[in-house]
């Protein structure tokens, strides 16, 4: 049975490690900023060009709430829509880059050794660093999606305000977004446990971005839009092989190898 005192004070030493480390400090900081800017930035120099008309039709069927926009604001409307799969790149993206230092590092540094000769569980242990991975990704762009619905209030208007507050962007952003960042992290860990440079581990990790790079290119090319029925059943099915992924990342980590093999 996992004790929850056992990984809330793995959470706090994962925490004052991220703290300490400049570089995953600006990993978690920097892209947040980026997600507010840019949907601003698309809107501000986008609108110049008209969208074919069965895109259009196709919009409106999917978004009935749209069809009072102007010409203009439904491409800055359409293109808006596309800044969602940022809101799934960084919850994606943050956690793996944690979660590979977070056991990479500490096998470089050998401070990983203590922590396995303590009377920890290897779940209870996985258990803290996932939790230390995600919740710093998660929170950062959770505040930085509070910051756009408040900025787009004020540069864009209330016609394209509340295209970031619809159902679909509410499910992604405090739903499908954290499912994902479950998986990166568990994936992280797994392919940590087989490698012994953090790069790698994060080159490998970046698989599970390009389904949704091509997931964007799609709606892109088709001008098809899903629902929040759509994106909230995702999110159900993720979070299941995120869960799932944790005992196979426990077996992975193999703890009685690691004073022999990581040396």
């Amino acid at each position: 049975m996992i004790r929850p005192q056992i990984v809330a004070a793995v959470v706090r030493r994962e925490l004052l490690e991220i703290v300490r480390n400049r570089t995953l400090l600006a990993a978690i900081v920097i892209p947040p900023i980026i997600l507010v800017a840019l949907p601003i930035l698309v809107v501000s120099f986008g609108g110049k060009e008209s969208l074919p008309s069965e895109v259009i039709a196709n919009l409106k069927a999917a978004r009935p709430e749209w069809a009072d926009l102007s010409a203009k604001d439904l491409v800055n409307a359409f293109g808006m829509q596309q800044m969602l799969v940022f809101f799934l790149l960084m919850p994606a993206t943050i956690p793996l880059a944690i979660a590979s230092y977070s056991i990479v590092g500490e096998k470089q540094t050998r401070s990983l050794e203590a922590v396995i000769a303590a009377p920890i569980s290897t779940e209870e242990l996985l258990a803290g660093k996932a939790i230390s991975a995600i919740a710093p990704a998660v929170l950062t762009v959770w505040l930085a999606y509070v910051a756009l619905v408040a900025l787009s209030g004020l540069v864009l208007g209330p016609a394209l305000a509340r295209i970031v507050i619809d159902p679909t962007w509410l499910t992604t952003v405090f739903a499908l977004g954290p499912a994902i960042g479950l998986v990166s992290v568990i994936a992280g860990i797994a392919i940590s446990s087989r490698v012994n440079d953090p790069r790698a581990a994060q080159q490998i990790g970046t698989v599970i971005v390009l389904p949704l790079v091509g997931f964007m290119v799609i709606q892109l090319q088709s001008g098809q839009l899903l629902g929040a029925k759509d994106y909230l059943l995702a999110a159900g099915a993720v979070a299941f092989v995120g869960i799932a992924g944790l005992r196979l990342a426990a077996r992975l980590f193999g703890r009685e190898s690691i004073l022999t093999r990581w040396r």
